[in-house]
């Protein structure tokens, strides 16, 4: 199969599912927000349910998540898959999808992949109301696979960051050389809050790039709470 290359801005537009169970449409609700498939295990469950009066058919798709240059990368694959990928789900009724590792991450290494989930329009009942619009939504789950030897308690990440030039504006590079990923939320930059909820991913061995709206040096102190109720601040590295 031919592997299709997606461009960071789409993925831009989804919705960041990490912070509660997400709703779908105001109507589908999906968890866990935070699916993992541990060392040695097969596979791992994503739960849809639907809680509006009509029925809905969601499709499930997997993509591998990378970010390369400080930008978000993301591909198909078929070493995880969904099952079933197309899933209708009547009114007040629950749907497992699994989540299906068919060959296991290397050894000692974290992989991440996004999980795309899309509603997919259904013909209105006849004689029903249908003024107003009529949305489809698209979420994005992130997903993460453990090779043996490594597990999501024993991966961690090691940040450092550093000033960049982004296009003529000031952003803030941070780069992750441990073995986990870290995600970003409750982010301030020299005593100025850059986001009071969820910031932002830098995956394992990877870097991130975020621009900032204000004047920033190496100097400034940035921090962030992590997973685990845990916190980084540092100062930013000098060349």
């Amino acid at each position: 199969m031919k592997m299709r290359l997606l461009s960071g801005l789409l993925f831009g537009l989804l919705a960041w599912v990490i912070l509660t169970p997400a709703r779908a449409g105001n109507s589908v609700l999906i968890w866990p927000i935070d699916p993992k498939i541990h060392s040695g295990d097969k596979a791992t469950e994503l739960w849809l349910e639907n809680r509006g009066e009509a029925t809905t058919l969601m499709q499930v798709r997997i993509f591998t998540w990378q970010q390369v240059n400080g930008q978000e990368q993301y591909q198909t694959q078929q070493t995880v898959v969904a099952s079933p990928p197309l899933v209708r789900i009547e009114p007040g009724q629950k749907q497992l999808v699994r989540l299906i590792n068919q060959s296991p991450p290397p050894p000692g290494r974290e992989v991440a992949y996004r999980v795309l989930l899309d509603e997919i329009p259904t013909p209105q009942t006849p004689g029903k109301d249908q003024a107003g619009l009529n949305f489809q939504m698209r979420y994005s789950v992130p997903l993460f696979t453990y090779g043996q030897g490594l597990s999501a308690d024993s991966a961690s990440p090691k940040l450092s960051w550093e000033v960049v030039n982004q296009g003529g504006r000031s952003a803030i590079k941070i780069t992750n050389s441990g073995s986990g990923h870290a995600r970003l939320s409750k982010v301030s930059l020299g005593g100025r809050q850059l986001s009071n909820s969820l910031f932002g991913y830098v995956l394992s061995n990877s870097s991130n790039t975020f621009p900032v709206n204000f004047p920033v040096s190496n100097r400034s102190e940035l921090s962030a709470q992590l997973e685990n109720n845990k916190s980084w601040h540092s100062t930013g590295s000098s060349h």
